[in-house]
């Protein structure tokens, strides 16, 4: 495992478990994210908080183990086994490749996986665990491209930077450029397969792409700073599917708001703390809960870099404004 356990667990202290029994030692949840950025930190969070609001006081009754697998599919598979070496309780497998990771080490044993933050867990397997369930946080890219349209009208290229080692990541992908053959519009793909890599696959859309578009891809997240310079040297918009990334200065940020998604994810775990069986719980998506509802956030400072006016028909579909450099607010306040 490259840079070793120590270094990607940061271990901290938290709360109880009625279904799992009241003891003296605490219970161990082990929290494994493919890789830091604000969507997954905010998963993370709201799991965190989620339990904290049903009544798990932190620092008293259980320890959450949580660890970053650096964007490393291996990495990922070592926190598995050293969560199982710890005989934790219960894990939370945040992104596809750390639950991918934890179904291959824990599948079908006692222990619990919860995933968050996955597209398409159906498509990759994971609902044929009897421990496993979870919350999906699939988008509908057709919605981004239509709104990249209304940014510039008449658009013909989107350029998608994305790693396609990812599982989320290819299969938006090939979702996205669906939904642009049924918009007359050409995707180009530029492909980053680690986060060093992302400059140079968004520079390789010079010249070829009238805005660039980025789904729930973990590894563009990571090094979304490098997208955003490149979109404003071309003067081109750029959507990136997730809200929590807008003050690292994307155009426009479209999506769920993954702090939520983590409070969902969050109320699963309660509900196994409590004694349900994971096979018990059906697989939620975002879109059918309280938390359905798409943000809008429009980039104000990166829109004047790059000479962008959003119209009347895009300030109207924003839920939020972004604008000074630190503050945004959502419309109507």
């Amino acid at each position: 495992m490259k840079r070793g356990l120590a270094a990607l667990l940061v271990v901290g202290l938290v709360c109880c478990g009625m279904g799992l029994g009241l003891s003296a030692a605490p219970i161990k949840i082990g929290i494994c994210k493919i890789v830091e950025h604000p969507a997954l930190d905010a998963v993370e969070q709201g799991v965190i908080d989620a339990l904290t609001a049903a009544g798990y006081e932190r620092g008293v009754d259980v320890e959450y183990l949580l660890a970053s697998a650096q964007g490393e599919f291996s990495n990922a598979i070592a926190i598995a086994q050293n969560f199982q070496a710890q005989n934790v309780d219960l894990v939370v497998a945040i992104a596809t490749p750390c639950a991918l990771a934890a179904v291959q080490v824990l599948g079908n044993s006692a222990t619990p996986v919860v995933f968050a933050a996955i597209t398409a867990p159906e498509e990759y397997g994971l609902d044929e665990f009897a421990n496993v369930t979870g919350v999906s946080d699939l988008i509908e890219p057709i919605l981004d491209l239509r709104l990249l349209q209304d940014v510039r009208p008449g658009i013909q290229r989107i350029g998608i930077v994305y790693n396609p080692g990812e599982a989320n990541s290819a299969y938006l992908t090939g979702i996205a450029e669906q939904a642009a053959r049924t918009l007359g519009i050409t995707i180009v793909t530029a492909a980053a397969e680690n986060s060093s890599s992302v400059q140079q696959a968004a520079q390789a859309l010079s010249g070829r792409v009238d805005a660039i578009y980025v789904t729930t891809d973990n590894t563009v997240a990571s090094a979304l700073e490098a997208v955003v310079a490149v979109a404003v040297e071309l003067k081109v918009p750029f959507l990136m599917a997730d809200p929590s990334s807008i003050a690292k200065g994307p155009t426009i940020c479209a999506g769920w708001d993954y702090y939520s998604h983590g409070l969902l994810a969050g109320d699963i775990v309660a509900q196994i703390l409590a004694g349900a069986s994971p096979s018990a719980i059906a697989i939620t998506y975002q879109k059918d809960t309280q938390y359905a509802e798409r943000e809008v956030l429009l980039q104000l400072d990166t829109a004047e870099l790059s000479g962008i006016r959003f119209s009347d028909k895009v300030v109207a579909q924003a839920t939020g404004i972004y604008y000074g450099g630190v503050e945004w607010k959502r419309a109507g306040q």
